[in-house]
């Protein structure tokens, strides 16, 4: 199995443990905080689908080497990041339901996947420095370690939701 093969499955992957998440939290519990301050429940949930949202414009960015991307971390630092990534979070929330978050990640993983078919082998060697704005993608990025993210973002976020599903059900 190639690298592509191998990442396509992952992403398919993800979808599918995205869907058994959301399927296992009742929807009145959306309302409820989680143990990020910034966020409720509904709203991390909804916060897990710009991994796969941001795939394609990402990956423009890793092969496009252009000159304006590499001012992104200069104009936004950190601080202005995680303050647009958490507001721009709530709002895209603010109507939040089951049949939302399954429309909007079906959305994401379909870009996700067109990102990866549309790429060239060849450019699986390029990479961009990401700024230091979330330790889990800063630094060299490849296209590879791009795509990657989408489960390691998924991962990091939905162990938090399956102790509070857990802890629902009991």
């Amino acid at each position: 199995m190639n690298i592509r093969e191998q990442l396509y499955q992952e992403i398919v992957e993800t979808k599918n443990e995205y869907n058994a998440l959301l399927e296992s939290i009742p929807e009145k519990a959306y309302v409820l905080p989680s143990s990020n301050p910034a966020w409720t429940i509904g709203e991390i949930l909804y916060h897990m689908i710009i991994a796969p949202r941001f795939m394609i414009k990402d990956i423009k960015m890793i092969l496009g080497q252009n000159w304006l991307f590499r001012l992104i971390p200069v104009i936004i630092p950190k601080k202005l990041f995680d303050w647009l990534n958490k507001h721009l979070t709530r709002y895209g929330a603010r109507n939040v339901s089951r049949e939302f978050l399954l429309i909007e990640y079906k959305k994401a993983h379909e870009a996700a996947l067109k990102a990866l078919s549309n790429i060239d082998d060849k450019d699986f060697e390029k990479s961009f420095d990401y700024p230091d704005w979330d330790p889990l993608l800063s630094g060299k990025v490849t296209p590879e370690r791009l795509f990657h993210y989408i489960k390691l973002h998924f991962d990091t976020h939905s162990q938090e939701l399956i102790s509070i599903a857990k802890n629902l059900s009991d």
